[in-house]
């Protein structure tokens, strides 16, 4: 580093290394844990109306930790050495997490309907999970062998 860009963060020269970059780093994958164990709390009560009221601040909350993770990383990225390029890919990867999350609820999440959605798609079993189900148990014989149509109505019998 030279000393022109020393001298500029004379008073601040923890502001050079990116320290605590941990704890963003670990704030983020906790962010995302709270959701999971609040997102399951509201959907076993059956009410997804208080957390739908704190929807913008929760948006709001998760993109500003995007931009503190993305000023660490721009700091981290700057230092070539193994240990910061090792650390810049903690706070890569903790960053990925939260924008896959943010980009997973909020185009999706409007109104209250659609976060009850959200909630309940968690519980709703994946088409792939669902094929390998029908895979696994089959339908059994006797419905390949019946001859009445399910869909016909029924025949009146004569008196």
């Amino acid at each position: 580093m030279t000393t022109v860009l020393n001298d500029l963060f004379a008073p601040n020269p923890q502001l050079l290394q990116p320290e605590p970059w941990w704890l963003y780093e670990r704030v983020g994958r906790d962010l995302i844990e709270a959701w999971q164990r609040v997102s399951n709390e509201r959907r076993n009560a059956g009410d997804a109306e208080p957390l739908h009221a704190v929807r913008d601040q929760y948006h709001k909350v998760l993109l500003a930790h995007l931009k503190i993770l993305d000023g660490y990383l721009s700091l981290l990225n700057q230092d070539s050495t193994p240990r910061s390029m090792a650390h810049a890919d903690q706070v890569q990867t903790t960053r990925d997490l939260l924008q896959k999350h943010n980009d997973s609820l909020f185009p999706k999440w409007q109104t209250l309907d659609d976060l009850e959605d959200i909630l309940l798609a968690e519980l709703t079993p994946s088409l792939e999970s669902r094929i390998e189900l029908a895979k696994r148990y089959p339908p059994p014989q006797s419905w390949y062998d019946e001859v009445n149509d399910p869909i016909e109505p029924a025949k009146e019998m004569p008196s």
